[in-house]
């Protein structure tokens, strides 16, 4: 029939269809006319008729109230708003607006809104990683050098330096066999111990690397404080020091510059102190238990040290005494697991490293 649309499903409400019922919906010139399946039909003059809302869907009303059907379908909803006289279509348009204002609620816009700041976040902190990899190796070492010593200085002003020549000696033979094969040129290490009862060594940028005696007694070789050592130092030749504050430092720039408020970006001393007190990152632990390995081989320690080691730090007996230093590392065990893969049908060595009696070190440090 000419004029008619075709037919659309939607619910019909009052007359013969009851509360409701499924109905096909034509438009004739203006009169909007329903049909259901079991005969019943119903005609709504849109002239005289209103938009409300019901739900979630827009609801067309007749004059009499006795007859309505409402959509929810955007195409039914726009034939209906074609065919409207003008002032039912600017119901109906007043009435679609009303819905999406429902739809986008405070709750939903602040979970949208978390989620696009969420992505955001993710892509800056990807991208400062990335950038940092790429201006790292342009940065020369002496920088490096300059923010450990100063941290270095800080960090050792309320500790207890070890004076006894028997301990400094042995630690000075164990540095100055890893020292020549550090994969970094320009890196003049240094090393100090510190009287503690911590199981417990770092290393600032630039080599600056502080053992505490707690952790030399808790070894039972030089071979195990070489592998300690040897892991201090990969991860002054990995950068890896510069390269977490530096990451740290451009997020927490970011985020003040969005607060308004750059007053703390500078600084660095205190920033690199508390990151190296946190600990390094599980890819950079990973990347230094690697690299010391090598280091520790090429001096011609025995590598099973370092999975030795790691053992004791996973028993009960070491675990009050070991510091959030490895709170962030890789599990300990698993470490040792990894090392001990790693030399498994490696070839022999046969550099032979400084010859130290530990036994005699020990005694020296419970003097």
């Amino acid at each position: 029939m000419a004029g008619e649309s075709p037919g659309f499903s939607v619910t019909a409400h009052g007359g013969e269809f009851g509360v409701s019922g499924a109905a096909n919906l034509r438009i004739q010139e203006s009169r909007a006319l329903l049909s259901g399946a079991d005969g019943q039909h119903g005609t709504i003059d849109l002239h005289s008729a209103r938009a409300e809302i019901l739900g979630s869907c827009i609801s067309v009303r007749s004059a009499q109230g006795d007859l309505a059907f409402s959509m929810r379908d955007s195409a039914v909803f726009a034939e209906v708003n074609s065919c409207a006289p003008l002032e039912l279509s600017d119901q109906l348009e007043e009435m679609a607006r009303t819905l999406r204002k429902r739809r986008w609620g405070p709750g939903k816009i602040l979970l949208v809104s978390l989620a696009i700041l969420s992505s955001i976040a993710i892509l800056l902190y990807f991208g400062i990683v990335l950038a940092v990899g790429l201006l790292i190796p342009l940065v020369p070492i002496s920088f490096d050098q300059s923010l450990g010593k100063a941290a270095h200085q800080s960090m050792l002003g309320d500790q207890i330096v070890c004076t006894d020549e028997v301990v400094n000696s042995a630690m000075t033979r164990i540095l100055d066999s890893l020292s020549p094969h550090l994969d970094i040129e320009g890196l003049d290490p240094e090393l100090v111990v510190v009287e503690s009862e911590l199981v417990n060594a770092y290393c600032l940028p630039g080599g600056y690397v502080t053992v505490f005696t707690g952790l030399l007694l808790a070894a039972d070789s030089a071979d195990e404080v070489a592998g300690v050592i040897a892991h201090e130092l990969a991860h002054a030749t990995g950068r890896h020091g510069l390269r977490q504050l530096v990451q740290s430092l451009s997020l927490a720039a970011l985020v003040q510059a969005g607060l308004g408020d750059l007053s703390g970006t500078a600084a660095l001393g205190g920033g690199l102190e508390y990151l190296i007190r946190q600990g390094y990152s599980r890819d950079h632990e990973t990347d230094a238990d690697q690299v010391g390995l090598k280091m520790v081989q090429a001096a011609g320690w025995n590598g099973l040290a370092m999975a030795t080691f790691f053992d004791k730090l996973s028993g009960e007996d070491l675990q009050s005494s070991v510091p959030a230093w490895l709170s962030s590392h890789p599990d300990p065990g698993s470490r040792a697991d990894s090392i001990r893969e790693r030399l498994s049908g490696a070839p022999p060595v046969f550099i032979q490293a400084p010859r130290i009696d530990w036994d005699i070190v020990r005694e020296a440090l419970q003097r």
